[in-house]
């Protein structure tokens, strides 16, 4: 049988053989076609950052900057009443300065239009809207980042029963930073499907199907906001009921997360009993008891004590 035909039938496989040299075949044909668009693919991309350059540098920084911030915020909130309040007053001047920083060199721009909702000041193409929403979107976390660690500082020297309000304030800060972050690209699309080439009638239906689809969305984060905010108000922690001093003493003063004596211990729904802080961080990744694994967490608000921030970026 000659193999370098691949449409040669094989009787004593049924056909099997030709099924599977066809497919190497066209494999074959999709490579050699990708290593032929390649270099060119590579060129499109050179011209791309040669004029755009500032742009995606401005992105990439901004990105690094606030993963490198958000690892110094759950640094600090982890180590309690051992956080320095030096290193938060001057990371959180740092921060505010990096943001006005950027803000001031796109001045004459409309970089800071959305922030208070303004339509800019025309018709975007796709890559500056894209780089206005995403810019935003990493310069107000960075900037909620700073007020966070204004609250940590507060919280610092606070009694023990104080403390326990941290985790619910930067839960709050934090919802209210995803329905502020999710109504930020709203003006940027708006203005971008309104453009008057499109036609009024498609620029209308695009923009009518955007809102309707946005306003799922953001009334998802509404009502968060409003979880976070009644939680305020409520005596309960935000996962489970704070112990009373008789519980503790009847199941041992011992956390099983940190094995160490009960900080502000919260009971959970299936009776057992860990530190709160302890107990936040761990619904942070998971939704049962540490011991027993039963399903505990509270499912309509993900807590966000831990002094973390939503990484992922709000494109639409």
């Amino acid at each position: 049988m000659d193999t370098d035909n691949p449409f040669e039938y094989d009787s004593e496989n049924d056909g099997f053989y030709e099924t599977s040299l066809i497919e190497r075949y066209d494999l074959q044909q999709v490579a050699k076609w990708a290593e032929h668009m390649l270099p060119f693919l590579l060129l499109l991309l050179a011209v791309f950052l040669r004029e755009h350059f500032q742009g995606v540098f401005i992105m990439i920084f901004t990105s690094v900057v606030m993963f490198k911030s958000n690892g110094i915020v759950k640094k600090q909130t982890a180590l309690k009443e051992d956080r320095r309040a030096s290193v938060l007053a001057g990371f959180s001047s740092a921060s505010m300065l990096y943001v006005l920083c950027i803000y001031w060199l796109y001045r004459n721009d409309d970089l800071a239009y959305p922030l208070v909702m303004f339509p800019l000041k025309e018709t975007p193409s796709f890559w500056h809207a894209i780089f206005t929403i995403l810019v935003n979107d990493a310069l107000v976390r960075q900037a909620a980042m700073a007020l966070k660690c204004m609250l940590l500082i507060s919280f610092k020297n606070c009694r023990r029963y104080n403390f326990l309000w941290q985790g619910k304030m930067l839960t709050l800060v934090e919802h209210t930073l995803l329905l502020y972050r999710a109504l930020l690209p709203i003006s940027v699309w708006n203005t971008f499907f309104m453009n008057k080439d499109y036609g009024a009638l498609f620029s209308s239906v695009m923009v009518g199907l955007y809102l309707t689809f946005k306003l799922s969305y953001a009334l998802e984060k509404v009502r968060c906001f409003f979880y976070a905010l009644k939680s305020l108000s409520e005596s309960e922690s935000l996962d489970g009921i704070y112990s009373t001093t008789n519980q503790v003493n009847d199941a041992g003063d011992i956390c099983a997360i940190c094995h160490d004596r009960m900080y502000a211990p919260t009971q959970l729904l299936c009776k057992h009993m860990f530190c709160e802080d302890c107990v936040c961080q761990w619904f942070e990744r998971r939704t049962t008891c540490p011991l027993c694994r039963a399903v505990v967490s509270t499912p309509h608000l993900k807590t966000f004590s831990s002094g973390s921030t939503s990484l992922f970026y709000q494109f639409c």
